[in-house]
């Protein structure tokens, strides 16, 4: 057990042995650190246990001067707090480095996808990477689009509508999923009538056992059941909507628009955006909101189709490349109750209700 916080100075802590440590002493007494230089220095290759051994040790370390005790602050959260206005300020310079930045960044996400999933499969990397950009781009949207003085009032307050939609269906859908987490988190195996209740599934990021999961979403960084599923979608929605709300009167801002249909504007030429910084920097986070808005739809109509097929996105991603070109057909779908009732399933945001007598027995 942890002693008093009060016998701690301002930079001393206690690590995962339960130790007292000092920040200092950040980079002394690690093994695994040591070990990773070590085959790094000879050019070999570092065994996953000691990959993860020296990820969990600097997360451990990584601390700040505070009262009571050193604050644990986490690198890789701390990564996209930098990366995204870098790679905003570079790609403002001109269209190559606009190609560049995004391309580095998405090949940096694929990299960095692999590495955490597999050695820090509880990082807050992505989900400080959603609440980084959904704050800079509203910072970019509010103090350097605005100011152009071409979008209405009305435009404004509609935007902040859809956004404060996604945020309030993002945070219901992640207390859903505590909610779930909590009521299970002490319970190994439960019987109710003597019998093992059905449906719960293990989920080695939350490292707790699901209720009727359909797949851990890293951006929420929470898991999506049945039971919050509806609440993601939603979600989902109201974030495309606001994505290309708000990119479309940036562009028709910063470009030459055209009428697209009586009040209904649509950019034209925005060959000259990079002559100012302003105008540069407004342009890329529409262009990043575009993207991040096409892959978001990607993510709703597969949730749309697997939901109707009655197929958890756990289960799609282990079917055969054949059998997800036949949409799953030709495979036992045993979640499957035909689409009205596939629906209805999710439409519910009930508790379950074993999940209640589980609640009152504790």
């Amino acid at each position: 057990m942890y002693n008093d916080d009060k016998d701690l100075c301002c930079c001393e802590d206690y690590d995962l042995s339960n130790e007292r440590n000092h920040i200092l002493a950040c980079c002394c007494n690690c093994v695994d650190l040591d070990e990773v230089v070590d085959n790094f220095i000879k050019g070999k290759r570092v065994p996953e246990h000691n990959r993860a051994g020296f990820m969990n040790t600097m997360r451990d370390r990584l601390r700040v001067p505070w009262i009571g005790g050193a604050k644990q602050v986490t690198f890789d959260s701390l990564l996209p707090i930098f990366v995204l206005p870098t790679m905003f300020t570079i790609a403002s310079f001109s269209l190559w480095w606009t190609v560049f930045s995004f391309s580095t960044v998405a090949m940096f996400h694929l990299l960095i996808f692999n590495f955490f999933i597999r050695t820090l499969p509880q990082t807050k990397f992505f989900f400080v990477w959603t609440a980084t950009s959904i704050v800079l781009l509203y910072f970019i949207f509010e103090f350097v689009v605005i100011p152009f003085l071409e979008i209405l009032v009305e435009e404004n307050i509609a935007l902040s509508i859809l956004i404060f939609g996604f945020i309030m269906c993002l945070y219901l859908t992640k207390l859903r999923a505590n909610q779930l987490t909590g009521m299970c988190e002490n319970e190994t195996e439960y019987n109710l009538n003597g019998k093992d209740i059905a449906g719960f599934y293990n989920c080695s990021i939350c490292d707790s056992r699901i209720p009727d999961k359909d797949h851990h979403c890293v951006w929420f960084d929470c898991c999506i059941s049945k039971h919050n599923q509806c609440l993601f979608l939603l979600s989902l929605f109201f974030a495309i909507a606001a994505l290309l709300y708000s990119s479309n009167l940036t562009l028709t801002s910063v470009c030459h628009p055209f009428e697209f249909f009586k009040t209904i504007l649509l950019p034209d030429d925005c060959s000259d955006v990079y002559y100012q910084f302003e105008l540069g920097l407004s342009f890329v986070s529409a262009i990043y909101s575009i993207l991040i808005a096409v892959c978001l739809s990607f993510i709703l109509f597969q949730q749309i189709m697997l939901i109707s097929l009655g197929i958890p996105l756990k289960d799609w991603n282990k079917l055969s490349i054949m059998s997800k070109l036949c949409l799953g057909l030709n495979t036992n779908r045993p979640h499957n109750r035909g689409i009205i009732k596939n629906w209805s399933r999710i439409m519910c945001q009930n508790t379950p209700k074993y999940m209640s007598v589980m609640n009152r027995d504790v």
